[in-house]
């Protein structure tokens, strides 16, 4: 006759029915679920670490860069932009940086701005000392047509950090394309990574 009753207390179990659990304050108990995360998911992640306090944007006056060890392959260079937080706290990079070359610190861009290759791979967090990279690919510019490149020596690199205005200058001798409607594009960046290179 009351062969409804185990079941109906196994549903009443399993939503909770017959027992209050609060979720934390400020939170629901939906909410709550979503941040539950396992020791895999939080060792992968760049943010890991932060005890849910999310760092500011790194401004440009907080970095440094500098150019890693670069390797060549099919009339191509290849070079990571290491980006190192000066300040006093941690920040956070995501996206990918702006990169031309320049003349000098001064300079203005010369020909096209480097072409972004490949997905962010979200936000890296830097700790105070912390390094982010962002690898470019160069391209030999001898191998285009002079009229179809102009070529001009230049000096430099022009960055700008993600979501920046200011920019860094990188002195590193070479040949560009001084047409910004060059029809192959001279410079290539990925998206910014947690340490020195990401190859």
């Amino acid at each position: 006759m009351a062969w409804w009753l185990p079941t109906a207390c196994v549903v009443a179990t399993v939503l909770g029915c017959g027992s209050e659990q609060s979720a934390p304050p400020g939170t629901t108990s939906v909410g709550s679920a979503l941040y539950a995360v396992s020791p895999h998911s939080a060792a992968q992640s760049p943010l890991a670490g932060t005890s849910g306090a999310v760092a500011p944007q790194c401004q440009t006056s907080d970095l440094a860069a500098g150019l890693g060890p670069e390797t060549a392959a099919a009339g191509t260079v290849a070079f990571p932009i290491v980006f190192t937080n000066n300040g006093s706290g941690p920040c956070v990079l995501e996206g990918f940086p702006g990169v031309s070359y320049a003349t000098g610190p001064d300079s203005a861009p010369v020909g096209a701005p480097a072409a972004r290759d490949g997905a962010s791979s979200g936000p890296v967090q830097l700790s105070p000392g912390g390094q982010g990279s962002a690898l470019v690919y160069a391209l030999n510019v001898s191998n285009i047509a002079p009229e179809q490149c102009q070529p001009v020596s230049v000096s430099g690199l022009r960055i700008y950090p993600p979501d920046n205005t200011v920019s860094l200058y990188l002195e590193r001798a070479g040949t560009a394309c001084s047409l910004a409607q060059a029809t192959t594009s001279q410079l290539r960046i990925h998206a910014v990574v947690a340490g020195t290179s990401d190859r």
